[in-house]
C-alpha cells in the first residue's frame, strides 16, 4: 500500500472520532484497529515496479494542501471497496 499521511493529523483524527461517535454501528475499518491513522490511499495491490513508479512521480508534487469537503462511507464487499454514502461537511 502507498499512502500519504497528513501533517498535522489532529483535525482528521478528531473528524474520524466524531464520525465514529455518531455512527457507532459503523466503526472505521469495522473496528479491526484500535487506532485509526488518517491517510490518503494512493495505490494498493499493484506490482512493486508500479508502486515505485507512482512513488517516484509523487516526489515533486509534495507537499500539497487540500480542503476536506465531504466524508464517504466506504464498504468492502470482500473484493473491492465501494462508496455507500457521502456526507458534505460545513466550513
Amino acid at each position: 500500500m502507498l499512502y500519504l499521511a497528513p501533517e498535522p493529523d489532529t483535525q482528521l483524527r478528531q473528524l474520524t472520532e466524531a464520525i465514529a461517535d455518531r455512527w457507532p454501528e459503523a466503526p472505521p475499518y469495522g473496528g479491526r484497529f484500535s487506532e485509526v491513522v488518517p491517510h490518503l490511499t494512493i495505490a494498493q495491490g499493484q506490482e512493486d515496479a508500479v508502486m515505485e513508479e507512482i512513488e517516484a512521480d509523487l516526489g515533486d508534487k509534495l507537499p500539497f494542501t487540500s480542503h476536506v469537503a465531504s466524508v464517504e462511507l466506504m464498504v468492502h464487499d470482500g473484493v473491492k471497496w465501494r462508496e455507500r454514502a457521502s456526507f458534505a461537511l460545513g466550513r
